[in-house]
């Protein structure tokens, strides 16, 4: 079966990885080799791999997961991110654990002449292991398509067969580099080739030894973001007055956070020229911050109200961090520092994790929905080609062997080169098809389920529902409304995707939905929508809502 209809967009595995990375520095610096009971520092930290950025780059960000992991005020951080590894099949780098990442350095780099692209950007992660890359794996989790080689300036590297697709490069069995774009690629080889021009090396050299460091282009940057868009923002934030210095008169900007025993923080502006007046800027900010915390806690007392205690110890954090706070200049360097004690990070992080936890949830809770959607998409246009849904169970060439509907759809799914690989004309627990039903496709999995293989969605099968039929239930069948009849349920069963099985009702006894979120699941509405249900609705409403044609049409 071929499908040209609408589908969902497939998208590259790089835009996940750099959100991915991103909240894991988040949750490192707030909180951070080894995911284990006790607290190992590393006595050594690695070089960033800051040789390999141009010198036109317009910015870079490097961070070190092990060592963060291991320093001791991160023990909630590291027990949170052990039972994510544990639990979530995705957790880490590309199937690596962040335990044994030494660093990872994210390039990012403007656009040349002629490049196209959603952002003026483009990006480069660098991910250095201490364990041996299993290059298979990376390959297999980075893309689903097929990468050949390729070479430029000598040295050889994977890419698509698109012009300017997603690309890997293996520098050794410790490090690689990725992109979604062939470009980027070239423009680290090149860099690579030219030894001589390590300027980013010179660059964040005062930051070079922190758990993380980064820094910004500011001439680079200014230039992409353009004149009438800082404008507009001049006259949106009341006090860029302040800010401008640092944007209009820095050359670089780097940022280097320690996380030890302490947590320190540095925010170094570089220029020659102009760094009084950047000094001075930096130093009117961090008084307008320590005045405005004053005036807030003299408001609530004269309010005679006490702040929760939550709250309350936000603000003494906040204190204590703008107490630490200073702003120097060395020559043409302009220095904002602060730090936190061990004892101040534990109580930011026993304020954070709560968060991260509820963050994580609802993210997990979003995905699911998304996953639906996509489900829900697939249906609709199933139908609009045959004039039905698909059935529950659908049948080999021999008319009797049953596949499930979850791999009839896999077309509609951006699928098309694993549903070429199913046999159809065997049943779905053969030698082969055992092999794809091990799989992992994204849009069937939950985030929160334990065997990624497993089918977290399922259809309502049995008489009167909208899988009710061998044939396939056609959207005009649904005397009840498609906006008031579910199609499909979320729920955590230990059925892999391939297998023809899905959830019965009798029409008397409802079955056990659920098992991912708090408080309920998902469901798709035969409309295309996507509902979270409650735990506590009533029973005789669910019971409407599974049927097809009862003649209850619910508001």
């Amino acid at each position: 079966m071929q499908c040209s209809l609408r589908t969902p967009g497939s998208r590259s595995r790089l835009l996940s990885i750099i959100l991915s990375v991103g909240a894991l520095v988040c949750l490192l610096v707030t909180g951070s080799a080894q995911l284990q009971a006790q607290d190992k520092v590393p006595e050594k930290r690695e070089p960033f791999r800051l040789d390999l950025v141009p010198e036109k780059a317009l910015g870079v960000i490097a961070f070190r997961p092990a060592q963060l992991l291991s320093a001791s005020m991160n023990k909630p951080i590291r027990e949170l991110a052990l039972k994510e590894y544990q639990t979530n099949a995705d957790f880490g780098v590309l199937g690596i654990n962040p335990t044994d990442v030494t660093s990872i350095t994210l390039i990012y780099m403007p656009l040349q002449a002629g490049e196209t692209g959603n952002l003026p950007i483009k990006f480069v992660v660098v991910v250095k292991s201490t364990q041996k890359l299993d290059r298979q794996q990376i390959q297999k989790k980075f893309t689903k398509i097929e990468l050949k080689e390729t070479t430029h300036k000598g040295i050889t590297f994977l890419t698509q067969d698109a012009t300017d697709g997603d690309s890997l490069l293996f520098l050794d069995e410790h490090v690689f580099v990725l992109s979604d774009k062939a470009s980027a690629i070239k423009e680290i080889i090149e860099q690579m080739n030219d030894r001589k021009s390590s300027v980013w090396q010179e660059r964040l050299q005062p930051v070079a030894s922190a758990s993380v460091a980064g820094g910004v282009n500011m001439e680079t940057a200014r230039s992409l973001v353009g004149g009438p868009l800082i404008q507009q923002l001049a006259q949106r934030i009341p006090i860029w007055p302040m800010l401008s210095p640092l944007w209009e008169r820095s050359d670089i900007a780097a940022l280097g956070i320690t996380v030890d025993k302490s947590l320190t923080l540095e925010l170094i502006f570089d220029q020659e020229q102009h760094s009084q007046e950047i000094k001075q800027s930096l130093s009117g900010l961090l008084e307008m911050g320590k005045n405005m915390l004053q005036s807030f806690k003299a408001a609530a007392e004269q309010r005679g109200r006490p702040l929760p205690p939550p709250l309350n110890l936000q603000f003494k954090l906040i204190e204590e961090a703008l107490s630490s706070a200073k702003v120097t200049q060395d020559k043409k360097q302009v220095r904002f520092s602060l730090s936190l004690n061990d004892e101040t990070c534990a109580q930011l992080i026993a304020l954070t994790v709560p968060a991260v936890m509820q963050a994580r949830a609802a993210a997990r809770r979003s995905v699911a929905k998304n996953n639906i959607k996509q489900i829900m998409l697939a249906l609709h246009n199933y139908h609009d080609r045959y004039g039905h849904s698909p059935p529950a169970v659908v049948t080999g060439p021999d008319g009797k062997t049953p596949h499930s509907w979850r791999v009839e759809l896999l077309p509609y799914l951006d699928q098309q080169a694993l549903y070429d690989q199913y046999r159809m004309n065997e049943p779905w627990d053969s030698e082969h098809n055992r092999k794809i039903a091990e799989t992992v496709v994204p849009v069937f999995q939950n985030p929160g389920s334990k065997k990624p293989a497993n089918s977290a969605y399922f259809a309502v099968v049995g008489d009167g529902t909208a899988f009710g039929n061998k044939q396939g239930v056609s959207f005009k069948d649904i005397t009840d409304g498609t906006s008031n009849t579910i199609a499909i349920v979320e729920a955590d069963r230990n059925i892999p995707w391939t297998k023809p099985e899905d959830i019965t009702y009798d029409g008397k006894k409802l079955p056990k939905f659920g098992g991912f979120h708090q408080g309920g699941y998902n469901v798709g509405i035969c409309d295309g929508s996507v509902k979270f249900i409650s735990e506590q609705i009533n029973k005789e409403t669910l019971k409407f809502l599974l049927l097809i044609a009862d003649g209850e049409v619910l508001n």
